[in-house]
């Protein structure tokens, strides 16, 4: 197969009813994308015999792998498995291999099953494969229909779906098909949209048969770069040449998102690093925790979310905040420095601001963050209007302040005026 048509089929009552957050096509789409592959369609149906059935014969007709996810397990619900091998014509057998395994991940658990239960999961269709479920019980399933065209059944829980994607599909996809496409991918932070699209394309005429995607989240554009496979090296010279553009708004290639490039500009300094939040209420030490390995450059942080706490832990002037107020330009620089001092570290961030829904006022609007970072005795204050809800202003705070401090560590001015009180909107 070349151009493989890929498209997937999403099975459960639960999903429709938004009582599950569909997770699993997420992964899978992002999975199959930076293999090289792309899932062509995806559709979500009740988890009812003729539903599944009519979707299974209607997207065999026009894909080539059809993988549906949910329906494998035990309950009176879970259908997928008969359905799909009725649609192919293929009638199910007790496989002893399955059950044994299903019996011994039971047994290493201690936990009863009924033993219908068991035998129901251990049914596989007359010539599939066997995807191993490690994680679980239900296996997965490959099944070749008479045209060659085949159906992927892979189990809903996201836990026992990864690994299975990850070790059993992607490696049999990789040898029945070469990828449609190859790509790479630059994290451009601190930069709008809009821009980083004329830049780059500016750019790309120079480089045929590359084409660029782009994905847009708050303070951060993921570049995609697309060439067909025979285009390598005329793919990587424009890579480097719109990260020589855009210079250090892209991530660097060894860090997969900000957070990461944050902890590897503190690593290669061997500096420590310190956090005082209002508005994100430690939503920054949580984003650079999530990092593997955090605990070599982050020392820790405050969340100074009342007056009492930014006066008597961080060191702000009372002064400061009866004159200025607990959301200013000067009360995020006192934060700043304060936890910087309290903790003893070379780089520190600190953020105020009023998230919302209530709180704002003509003066100082619902969205008004003050954000301060600090290397060494060096401190930066940017004044930002974010829109959107509460998380939406959150989450930007998060982002912004994380691209600011890495900015500042490696000596660049971010996008928009820096300064105490200062002014950005970016």
């Amino acid at each position: 197969m070349s151009g493989v048509q890929i498209h997937v089929l999403c099975i459960g009552d639960e999903l429709l009813s938004g009582n599950t957050l569909n997770t699993n096509l997420a992964f899978l789409g992002r999975s199959l994308a930076d293999a090289g592959y792309r899932v062509r369609r995806e559709i979500c149906i009740p988890d009812t015999p003729e539903a599944i059935e009519a979707a299974v014969v209607a997207e065999l007709a026009e894909a080539d792998i059809v993988i549906t996810i949910g329906g494998l397990g035990p309950t009176s619900d879970d259908v997928t498995r008969p359905v799909v091998a009725r649609a192919l014509g293929l009638s199910l057998r007790l496989d002893r291999g399955v059950l044994r395994e299903i019996q011994a991940y039971l047994s290493r658990r201690n936990v009863r099953v009924p033993s219908h239960a068991i035998e129901t999961q251990a049914m596989v269709p007359e010539g599939a494969l066997v995807l191993p479920n490690r994680t679980g019980t239900a296996p997965g399933l490959w099944c070749v229909a008479d045209t060659g065209k085949a159906v992927v059944m892979l189990p809903g829980p996201p836990r026992e779906l990864r690994p299975m994607f990850l070790e059993s599909v992607l490696p049999r996809l990789r040898r029945l098909a070469p990828p449609d496409r190859i790509f790479r991918i630059l994290k451009v932070c601190g930069v709008p949209e809009s821009t980083v699209a004329a830049r780059v394309e500016a750019l790309l005429p120079a480089f045929p048969g590359v084409s660029p995607a782009y994905c847009a989240k708050p303070a951060e554009v993921a570049l995609r770069l697309c060439a067909p496979p025979d285009r390598g090296a005329v793919l990587a010279a424009a890579a480097d040449r719109v990260r020589e553009e855009l210079a250090d708004a892209v991530l660097p290639e060894d860090a997969p998102n900000l957070p990461a490039a944050v902890g590897k500009a503190l690593r290669e300094r061997a500096w420590a690093l310190a956090t005082a939040e209002s508005c994100t209420a430690g939503g920054i030490a949580a984003a650079i925790t999530d990092v593997p390995g955090a605990s070599s450059y982050f020392a820790g942080g405050v969340v100074a979310y009342s007056n009492a706490v930014k006066l008597n832990v961080l060191g702000v002037s009372g002064a400061t905040l009866h004159q200025f107020g607990a959301v200013s330009a000067e009360t995020v620089a006192e934060m700043v420095r304060g936890v910087r001092r309290l903790l003893e570290v070379e780089t520190a961030v600190a953020v105020t601001g009023i998230a919302g829904p209530d709180g704002g006022t003509p003066e100082k609007p619902v969205g008004l963050v003050y954000i301060a970072t600090a290397v060494r005795d060096h401190v930066r204050v940017r004044r930002f209007l974010f829109p959107g809800s509460r998380e939406n202003i959150r989450l930007r705070t998060v982002t912004v302040a994380l691209n600011d401090l890495r900015l500042h560590i490696l000596g660049t001015v971010g996008d928009g005026p820096s300064g105490a009180p200062g002014s950005a909107r970016p």
